[in-house]
């Protein structure tokens, strides 16, 4: 059988996660993957949070554990902590399994790793139309959000659309979780670099001017803002672009990072376009997958700004005015959750709601209502 092609444009999180996945699971399927990657786009600086299963994904594709760690110099992460969400505690742990671990990590130490690893062919090329320009059988989009046309995107729901970013030069070793912080104007992650700490104050800008915001910040978390930009939460209506072209990453979709939902949600983008090239499913029933999915994460982020802070303020009272339609699946782990006889291993796919397991609706619903 003929070995097919891949190409992957784009060199950040997206195209990581698209490779690693092809890589690991398609070697006897396809060539090897080229990337195109232009050096001239900056790959974000500020650090982010992972889902157990990417942490798998690195052990598997280049042998990356906690004593050999230099390359991408994670740190581990082992739950969520949320301050100030909710009346009825102050802190709120989410915590992740003892038998397994996430990480933080910097996506630009990650792109570095992909594209020196030897593991792809890599090719220095600005991309403008890839169906023209790339001679491949499959190409996987991942050029970030420039550029878009916005008559191919819905909007998803958020209270959020600015944010400022910023990193402090020191290390918390005791800081082995992800701080997702309250304010009055939205909520701030607090991520453990393995030399700084990165911040990201977001917003929602039309409540909050950008200067009081920046000020708030400092205030807040004692850290000079550094950068500031505007966002919009979406999806494009379908992943296919032209007759070969699937989106990922940022030129698909971007929902605010509450939750660490981004890696999980390219890694799904990954796996639902397997069925479609490798298995033989229809676009429509893999962009379907696609769209399925981006509606639990938005669900079940929504459901967290339902229960709202401790603060009484405007954001927080839009932020509980928003649209919140949770499906039959999600009512239904839900009201598990609530129960007091919980068995949690009687049947795994009925205790799971996209990333999330039944305790983790449990945890919630203990600590706000």
């Amino acid at each position: 059988m003929k070995r097919k092609k891949i190409a992957i444009v784009g060199a950040g999180s997206a195209a990581c996660t698209t490779a690693l996945h092809y890589y690991l699971y398609g070697k006897d399927i396809f060539d090897k993957i080229t990337i195109y990657y232009d050096p001239s786009t900056p790959i974000e600086r500020v650090g982010q949070g992972s889902t157990l299963l990417f942490a798998d994904k690195l052990y598997n594709a280049f042998g990356l554990n906690w004593y050999d760690n230099n390359l991408i110099k994670a740190t581990p992460k082992n739950g969520i902590l949320y301050e100030n969400w909710g009346k009825k505690i102050d802190e709120i742990y989410h915590n992740f399994p003892m038998a397994f671990q996430a990480i933080h990590f910097v996506p630009e130490l990650l792109s570095k790793l992909l594209l020196e690893c030897g593991l792809f062919n890599v090719v220095e090329k600005r991309i403008e139309d890839p169906e023209k320009e790339i001679d491949s059988d499959f190409i996987f989009d991942c050029r970030g959000k420039n550029n878009r046309d916005p008559e191919i995107y819905n909007q998803l729901i958020s209270p959020l659309n600015h944010v400022i970013l910023s990193r402090k030069n020191e290390v918390d070793l005791r800081m082995t979780h992800t701080r997702c912080v309250a304010t009055p104007d939205g909520w701030t992650f607090v991520i453990p670099n393995s030399d700084s700490i990165s911040y990201g104050y977001l917003f929602n800008k039309s409540i909050t001017d950008i200067e009081t915001a920046k000020n708030n910040f400092k205030e807040l978390f004692d850290v000079e803002p550094d950068i500031d930009f505007h966002f919009d939460n979406y999806i494009a209506k379908n992943i296919f672009s032209g007759e070969r072209t699937i989106l990922n990453g940022n030129r698909l979709s971007f929902l605010e990072p509450l939750e660490a939902t981004s890696i999980s949600f390219y890694d799904w983008v990954a796996r639902s376009s397997w069925d479609y090239i490798v298995d033989g499913v229809s676009k429509d029933e893999c962009n379907n997958s696609v769209q399925k999915e981006m509606n639990r994460i938005q669900t079940f982020i929504l459901w967290h700004y339902q229960n709202g802070s401790k603060y009484d303020t405007p954001f927080w009272e839009y932020a509980k005015s928003l649209p919140f339609n949770p499906d039959d699946e999600f009512l239904k782990i839900l009201d598990t959750a609530r129960k007091k006889d919980l068995h949690f291993c009687r049947n795994e796919k009925e205790n799971l709601y996209s990333q999330w397991t039944l305790n983790s609706f449990k945890i919630w619903e203990e600590n706000t209502k």
